[in-house]
């Protein structure tokens, strides 16, 4: 899943499938991600430099209230889009776990 703020989209994209819906107040950035990505035409393209450094954090983890809201949007967006389920969404969390932990080294 790219980080958001290092996506570029083209504009013919968002004609297609639409913008953010609002309706996902946590997660928004998350559905339009996932029908983005849904189409076998979408074709993405990987730069390998460093366009952006995102703080660890956000308003979908900055309460266990935002976090059971967040874990819920996803889960819609997720069967919405048809891309997933509950596997899909613990597995998302799990890829998450490292974020919290201390760095060594």
């Amino acid at each position: 899943m790219p980080p958001p703020p290092a996506l570029y989209v083209r504009k013919e994209w968002y004609e297609r499938i639409g913008s953010f819906n609002t309706g996902y107040r946590i997660a928004a950035d998350y559905d339009f991600i996932l029908r983005l990505f849904s189409p076998p035409e979408f074709k993405a393209a990987y730069i390998p430099e460093v366009l952006v450094t995102m703080r660890v954090g956000g308003a979908s983890n900055r309460s266990l209230r935002n976090v059971i809201r967040k874990s819920s949007e996803d889960y819609r967006a997720l069967r919405a889009s048809g891309v997933g389920g509950l596997g899909t969404l613990a597995l998302k969390n799990l890829s998450k776990l490292g974020q919290f932990l201390p760095r060594r080294g």
